[in-house]
């Protein structure tokens, strides 16, 4: 008994050092369950249900969790932007139907949650986007766009390399090896390959990694549900 108390105590105090950050009840941060389930298990196919995604299913904080690895994860200066940053990834998630940590394992891959990242190619930003790759995608979703600046701004470079995302699961018909090959290697080159075997793999191995794991990390310090508050 004193153990559970103990334990409650500390899940008490996790999601109240956060509730001045992310409101529970606010439905500016509330996930599409059905939406991320459905797009988990594009992703993932026949190892979804034996995946620690499987195991958030109906979870009521999980907006509150995101927020939480956000806020870890980058940079000092950038702590101040954690609650928009977690709106822009949920927003832009509904928006396009898609798995918010889906898009959070893009943003680990391409700059490990730095704003400021550039590439070797002239990427820009959290989701490493090519200047002219983010001007066309910009106009298309009517993205004011103002130059490179605009993908040096955190939230517009998620709501630009969500919608480019969700161009490629669209031009790829949901198959993930493919629009996850074709964020890192381009529409072009992956048209190219006629099968499956010959697409590139360790770009959309890193991005299941990265994937999993923050899957397993949430799952980790998952409220048991029977002490979930209500």
């Amino acid at each position: 008994m004193k153990t559970k108390i103990i334990i409650m105590l500390a899940i008490i105090a996790f999601f109240f050092q956060n509730f001045s950050f992310v409101n529970l009840l606010d439905k500016k941060f509330l996930i599409d369950e059905p939406a991320r389930k459905t797009h988990a298990q594009e992703i993932l196919g026949k190892k979804y249900r034996k995946s620690a995604l499987s195991k958030i299913e109906g979870e009521k904080f999980l907006h509150v969790y995101i927020y939480d690895i956000v806020n870890q994860r980058l940079p000092k200066k950038f702590k101040n932007k954690s609650k928009d940053i977690t709106k822009a990834i949920i927003q832009e998630s509904k928006k396009y139907e898609m798995d918010p940590l889906f898009i959070m394992s893009v943003i680990a891959t391409e700059s490990s949650f730095n704003p400021e990242a550039k590439g070797t190619s002239g990427e820009i930003g959290l989701m490493q986007l090519m200047p002219e790759t983010g001007k066309e995608v910009a106009q298309k979703v009517k993205e004011h766009w103002q130059g490179t600046m605009t993908l040096k701004d955190p939230i517009k470079n998620i709501r630009i390399g969500a919608a480019y995302l969700n161009q490629l699961r669209n031009y790829f018909d949901n198959n993930p090896s493919k629009y996850i090959s074709a964020y890192n290697s381009g529409i072009g080159k992956i048209r190219k390959i006629a099968k499956s075997e010959d697409l590139p793999k360790i770009y959309p191995t890193k991005i299941l990694k990265y994937y999993e794991a923050l899957y397993k990390k949430i799952v980790s310090n998952k409220v048991p549900d029977n002490l979930a508050i209500n």
